[in-house]
């Protein structure tokens, strides 16, 4: 008897690979079932999840059901449970994720050639040169063997991707939604049409032409649709479990505490009652590498993110609580994209809490990849640096505060903030307040901003083994008018108690001939 594990679906999203190369495929046709057999008689919906969790294998998934291919699912609960009729349908599917976009032209002539590419693989000559034309004739023709299902993956590409670039991403729109209003007019003919992808736009700014599809985003239907609850961790991957923790050198409970501290937290429903999701990336990631790592920043962030950010400014915080309307979470226009409703919908953030009462939901992290993911996505935006700077001068900067060395600290920080454009930086002396704060929690030191003492608040507190540093910062002064403050204030008295060197910081932020400058000055007690 062969007890060989199945192999595990890394980097996987093709529904047959799964099948013919004996990998892991975590059942989610039960709920794949309850939508295409609902009691509605239009099965019309759009989801949005962020990228990587697991949107393409959805609809491929989608793509093999409906195409009649029952042996392929005889071991999973629709092919043994259900009494579903494996009824064949012709199936359209379109990537955006594949389809050329750069340019309007490039994205009409793309769709269009997807298009005809599908028509001549069902023996089909398109005798129209446009999009909509070739879209109705080549259903009307695929309709004559039974009612058709469209399946449309990364509908948003060709938007997100020019998120700073204001007149390509309205001729894209414009393109697209004249696609979305020829798939409304041949509503007669389709069996069932499935749309994904990260952001959910308003209506208005895209799919007003396609306005009857029923949105599943935060429906909690589809809550455990995407990704993995922690019964499915438990029972698709205990052997790949075990070997994670004798790897590690852990308990199997052990293990999968920190799985969940570092994977979990996923919520896509008001009802709080549903399971928090794995990220199904990240798992499989993290159980062939046989390590707990960052797997989110190098293949799950969307790109276009860093282009927002730098766009709209850059707020250095997550506030402790972030509280969002429903309405606000479920679309956000094209042309004024918030800053948090968008960190949701891209996986930065999640829900943590719903008030029925006043229809608020309670926004944080999911867990402790994404923090991480989060502060490393923030620092590249800020900075204008590559990864390989980052870390650098970061190592250097850790190294600099054990040494108490604050002259290679500052020139670290001068040396990763040398390609910020000099128009971008702020004059203000809480921005590079709240700049300082966030590198120290960048390198897991754990800062305190705005310590209350009695004499009034302490702009940042850095606590180590054997030392607290206190830190006050100004902007076009001195650093000796920084120290000074600290002393005439007596804002380290209250640590005098701790038995640790503590050692006042005094930093100057200025430009001279549009270069940022710092200086600093330095006390023991």
């Amino acid at each position: 008897m062969n007890n060989k594990p199945k192999n595990l679906g890394l980097n996987c999203s093709i529904f047959e690979d799964f099948i013919t190369n004996n990998r892991i495929y975590v059942d989610k046709t039960k709920i794949i079932y309850d939508l295409i057999t609902s009691s509605n008689n239009a099965h019309f919906y759009f989801v949005s999840r962020p990228r990587r969790f697991g949107k393409s294998l959805f609809i491929s998934t989608l793509k093999v059901l409906f195409s009649a291919k029952k042996e392929l699912f005889g071991e999973y609960w629709i092919g043994k449970h259900s009494n579903y009729d494996w009824p064949k349908h012709p199936v359209i599917h379109l990537d955006f994720g594949g389809i050329a976009h750069k340019t309007a032209d490039a994205l009409t002539q793309s769709l269009y050639n997807s298009i005809d590419e599908i028509a001549k693989e069902n023996g089909i000559q398109l005798p129209y040169f446009t999009i909509e034309d070739g879209l109705r004739f080549l259903v009307k023709e695929l309709s004559k063997k039974n009612k058709v299902v469209l399946l449309i993956d990364e509908y948003d590409k060709p938007l997100v991707d020019h998120i700073n670039k204001g007149s390509r991403i309205e001729e894209n729109r414009e393109i697209l939604n004249n696609f979305y209003t020829t798939i409304k007019s041949l509503e007669e003919y389709w069996r069932a049409i499935f749309i994904t992808g990260v952001s959910k736009f308003a209506r208005t700014s895209l799919f007003s032409g396609l306005n009857n599809l029923q949105e599943l985003s935060m429906d909690p239907i589809a809550a455990e649709l995407f990704g993995y609850t922690h019964e499915e961790l438990v029972t698709y991957f205990p052997t790949y479990i075990d070997d994670l923790a004798e790897h590690l050198g852990l308990s199997r409970q052990a293990t999968l505490d920190a799985m969940k501290e570092w994977y979990d937290g996923y919520r896509f429903s008001k009802d709080m009652k549903k399971q928090q999701m794995y990220s199904p990336l990240s798992v499989i990631a993290c159980l062939y590498s046989k390590e707990f790592a960052n797997y989110w920043f190098n293949t799950g962030n969307p790109g276009f993110l860093i282009a927002l950010l730098r766009l709209n400014g850059i707020d250095l915080e997550i506030h402790d609580t972030i509280q969002l309307s429903i309405k606000s979470l479920n679309a956000i226009d094209i042309q004024n994209i918030p800053l948090f409703p968008l960190l949701f919908q891209t996986g930065y953030l999640t829900i943590v809490d719903y008030n029925a009462q006043t229809e608020i939901f309670t926004l944080d992290y999911p867990n402790k990849e994404i923090r991480e993911s989060f502060k490393d996505y923030l620092m590249q935006a800020f900075s204008y640096a590559s990864n390989a700077v980052i870390d650098k001068e970061l190592a250097k900067m850790r190294s600099a505060l054990t040494h108490k060395n604050f002259e290679q600290f500052c020139n670290a920080v001068k040396t990763l903030f040398a390609g910020i454009p000099h128009n971008l930086h702020i004059a203000k002396e809480a921005y590079y307040h709240s700049l300082f704060h966030f590198m120290f929690d960048l390198l897991g030191m754990k800062p305190k901003s705005e310590e209350a003492t009695s004499r009034g608040e302490s702009d940042l507190v850095l606590e180590t083994p054997d030392s607290v540093m206190v830190f006050e910062f100004k902007f076009s002064k001195t650093a000796q008018d920084a120290l000074d403050q600290i002393m005439h204030k007596k804002y380290h008295e209250k640590y005098m108690h701790k038995n640790k060197a503590i050692i006042l910081v005094g930093i100057n932020v200025n430009f001279k001939e549009k270069q940022l400058e710092f200086e600093w000055a330095q006390q023991s007690i």
